[in-house]
């Protein structure tokens, strides 16, 4: 009886063994297990740390990219922003901040992105205003050089007519030599009117004519030449008789035979030479120029037999 008590009593103790040691494996197992669930999500945190860093670079050098468009933009109009590099280098710094894996207040981070986002819609906003008042400003000076450029061509206009007018003035000023005669003087004084005239008889030749009338011309003093020019075509002049050289409208210096001033009066007044040439005419027809501020204002002629 004693002995089965202890056999009993043995099976019990085995029995309560057994228990504590799976109580005892059980409880490692739970521990471990829960040792592992927090190592998971240990790792699962720096897993999701490790990612939103990676995000927040990439958004801050998504920032960055705006900044630097927007400071090409602004080159582009010739403007410098010092807002724009300062917030460049800003961001550099935070960029290589977080690829160090330095320590950040992700609050702090996010508020400064948020303030990012609101600068940039800023300066987008002043950039798009430059360049509206860009294109307005270059309209108003392309309008202003189509206004320069008509105002040219009317100037250019206007000094072509008044070149023209002042060429039309210059010519209708000139005077002109009316009823202009030649006749010859002989060695006794006498004048011969007479269609040819023998060159023993001439002593000088008279030239005699009326200025007609021209309201135009300015009532001034006026130098009127007289070309006598021989049968050959070689004009007389003695600078020792009054003779010399005037130069044309057309710029061409000629020689003159004699020359007077007169007042000009708008009167129909007379006008008289009287050339010596101081030794015998040559046969032929000479001819005879008046000329006044270059311009020829009559012509005659004079035969000697």
């Amino acid at each position: 009886m004693a002995q089965e008590e202890n056999k009993k009593s043995n099976n019990l103790i085995f029995i309560l063994i057994i228990l504590a040691l799976l109580a005892v494996i059980g409880y490692l197992l739970f521990n471990n297990n829960q040792k592992s669930t927090k190592i998971e999500e240990q790792e699962q945190t720096i897993i999701l740390k490790n990612d939103s860093l990676s995000n927040k670079v990439a958004e801050l050098e998504g920032l960055q990219l705006q900044y630097h468009s927007l400071q090409l933009q602004s080159a582009e109009l010739g403007q410098r922003n010092d807002s724009l590099d300062a917030k460049i280098i800003e961001l550099d710094n935070a960029i290589a901040s977080l690829k160090k894996g330095n320590a950040v207040n992700m609050k702090k981070l996010n508020a400064q992105i948020e303030s990012y986002k609101k600068d940039l819609v800023a300066k987008e906003a002043e950039i798009t205003q430059l360049k509206e008042d860009n294109k307005n400003l270059k309209s108003s000076i392309d309008t202003l050089n189509q206004d320069k450029a008509v105002m040219n061509d009317s100037i250019d206009n206007l000094r072509t007519v008044r070149s023209d007018l002042q060429q039309k003035y210059e010519i209708a000023s000139v005077l002109k030599a009316e009823s202009l005669k030649a006749t010859v003087i002989n060695a006794k004084g006498k004048e011969l009117v007479e269609d040819e005239y023998k060159a023993k008889n001439i002593d000088k030749i008279k030239v005699v004519f009326t200025l007609g009338d021209n309201k135009v011309a300015p009532k001034n003093k006026k130098i009127i030449y007289l070309q006598v020019i021989e049968p050959n075509g070689a004009p007389l002049f003695d600078s020792s008789l009054g003779g010399g050289f005037f130069k044309t409208s057309e710029g061409k210096e000629i020689p003159f035979t004699e020359k007077q001033s007169i007042d000009f009066t708008n009167t129909n007044q007379a006008v008289l030479f009287t050339y010596s040439k101081g030794s015998e005419y040559k046969i032929g027809t000479y001819t005879l120029k008046v000329w006044q501020d270059g311009n020829l204002i009559g012509t005659t002629s004079l035969v000697v037999k």
